[in-house]
């Protein structure tokens, strides 16, 4: 099933910079958290615990927005699947005729 998938995604057009941006905002998330947790956490007089906090947050966030990535791209398979399933009936009922 994962081999069919990803000839999917070679053949229909998906693009791989869609799959490379998840790398990308995961990393940036974290780094983003991070560093702004640390930021916060000077601000509030304890800059170890607001980096943890903000690499937990930032963590959080790149999970979510990859589970997000994947299920819009599983999303636009099944619609690509659908239509070529419709487009394969449509060319059965006309031979049949």
């Amino acid at each position: 099933m994962f081999k069919r998938r990803l000839d999917q995604i070679k053949h229909e057009n998906i693009g791989m910079f869609d799959l490379a941006s998840i790398g990308i905002t995961l990393a940036l998330a974290i780094t983003i958290g991070f560093f702004g947790g640390k930021w916060i956490g000077g601000k509030l007089g304890n800059p170890d615990i607001g980096s943890y906090i903000g690499f937990g947050i930032g963590v959080a966030a790149g999970f979510l927005e990859m589970f997000r990535s994947v299920a819009r791209w599983n999303r636009k398979l099944e619609r690509i699947e659908k239509q070529q399933r419709d487009e394969a009936q449509k060319i059965q009922d006309i031979r049949e005729e």
